[in-house]
This record gives C-alpha cells, structure tokens and sequence, in this order.
C-alpha cells in the first residue's frame, strides 16, 4: 500500500503544480480520477468516478480572493477510496466531498504562509535584484504542494487498509441515499455553471440541446456534435455582421472647409483684441 500511497501522492503533486502554473487541465477531477484508477488497477472505475466528480464541480471556481473547496484533494482522495472500498461512485461522493471542504482551509493557511515569500519578493523587486524573485515564487509553490500531498498521502496510506471496513458498517439505506444523490449531484454542477455563464440570448441554445434530448433521444455524443454546428455558424454571422459595421469602430468626421475658416477668423480676432488691449 506504501507505493500506491506515493504515486497518488505524485499524481496529487502533478496536479497542484498544474493548477497553480500551466493549467493543462491535468488538476480537473475527470484527469486525476483517471491517473488514480490507473495506479490502483482500474482504469474504468477511475474515469466514471472522475467523470461524476467533474461534472458535480463543474462551476466551482476562485473569484477573486475566495478560496474555493478543494476539488484536487478531493477527487484524489475520493476515487482512491471508492475503488478500494468497491463501491464506485456512492463512496467517492461520500468522501470527496468532506474532504474537499475540509482541506479547503489547508489551501487557506498555505496562502497565507505565501505572504511571506511575497514581501520578499516585492523587497527585492524594490532593491532592482531580480536574481532571487524566482526562488520566491517556486519557494510558495512548495509550501502550497507541501499543505496538499502530506493529507493525501496520510489518508490514502491509513485509511485505505480500512475503508472497505469502514463502509461495510454504514447501513444499506444510507447507501442508498449516497446513490441518489451521485445522481443529483451532477445536475447541480451543471446548474452552478449555467447560473454563472446562462445569458438571455443563450437561452435558445439551451432549448435546442433539450429538444435533441428529450425529442429527438440523441445521446451525448450527438448534442455535442449539433453544439459544435450551432456554435460556428454562431460565429460566422457574429463575425460577418460585425465586418459590415466595420468592426464597431467610427472615425470622426474631419471639419468642415467654413468651420476651419471660422476658427481662423475667431482667432484673428482674438489677436486683434488682445492688440488693443495691451
């Protein structure tokens, strides 16, 4: 169990540094899930472990200088013990999400840790000496890679010898209701990000893949494809009628030959007035 524990713990680094540096999308619940499922020997529990997480955290996002849960421990944590307790997705929501919450302050107290590496950044940045601003930013991204993999490691090694235990003693209603709400779940992701991206003139795309769906039994797949059409003939016309507005942009209108001619004689009077003033 000891090297599983510290190959999730790399996938748990690979991911840190990708969210706070490349952004690769190698942090996102769907990847990790599936770099974990490939650690503990299943792949497809994994991804559909990933996939429901990803889909559940789909508008959960740092605004500003709000921290938001952490979904990179979770979703690691949270696989890792849905496939070693057997039970899929029920266990990965039942822990994902707890731990998501709780190490949500872990990310906190990193941060503010980080203020430390900040002063002396903007000091050397005060002085003119570049040599040492880039220690600092990779010195702040160790602290913060260091508050996450240490509580993954430390669940992962401990708690997976007795996860299976541990839900063999929750009650098979309470399962039950883990069920449904691996259900629900999903839809809230997808309702959080609609609340944030859902405009008046969006609505109709909307319909259109509700109509594919519920009328015309397209899968996924499908909807997909007729989203990528809409989407680009979308486009054309946006980009077609923006060229015959010329892009939005107008040019001022140069003076009229009579208002040049009235302006130098204003200021020919002007210059007489001031003549006779002095």
């Amino acid at each position: 169990m000891l090297i599983k524990a510290l190959l999730i713990t790399l996938v748990a680094i690979i991911a840190t540094v990708d969210y706070n540096g490349p952004l690769f999308m190698l942090h996102r619940p769907l990847v990790t899930g599936f770099m974990v499922g490939v650690v503990l020997g299943n792949i497809t529990q994994g991804l559909m472990i990933g996939a429901t997480l990803e889909l559940m955290w789909l508008g959960v996002t740092g605004i500003g200088g709000y921290t938001p849960p952490d979904t990179i421990s979770g979703a690691i944590v949270g696989t890792a013990f849905g496939i070693l307790a057997g039970q899929g997705t029920t266990a990965a929501i039942a822990i994902a999400v707890p731990v998501s919450v709780v190490t949500q302050q872990l990310d906190v107290l990193a941060k503010t840790a980080d203020i430390y590496f900040v002063k002396k950044a903007d000091r050397d940045a005060e002085n003119g000496d570049m040599s040492h601003i880039g220690l600092w930013q990779y010195s702040s991204l160790a602290v913060i890679v260091l508050f996450k993999i240490v509580p993954i490691f430390i669940a992962v090694l401990v708690g997976g010898n007795y996860v299976k235990s541990l839900f063999a003693l929750i009650p098979p209603v309470i399962m039950k209701g883990l069920t449904v709400a691996g259900g629900i779940l999903p839809a809230i992701g997808f309702a959080m990000l609609l609340n944030m991206m859902l405009k008046k003139n969006m609505w109709v795309y909307l319909l259109v893949g509700f109509t594919c769906v519920a009328f015309g039994k397209m899968s996924t797949i499908g909807v997909t494809m007729v989203g990528i059409i809409v989407a680009y003939f979308g486009s054309q016309i946006m980009a077609n009628h923006n060229s015959s507005h010329g892009g939005g942009q107008t040019v001022a209108a140069a003076p009229a030959p009579h208002a040049a001619g009235n302006t130098e004689q204003k200021s020919n009077d002007s210059d007489d007035e001031e003549d006779y003033d002095l």
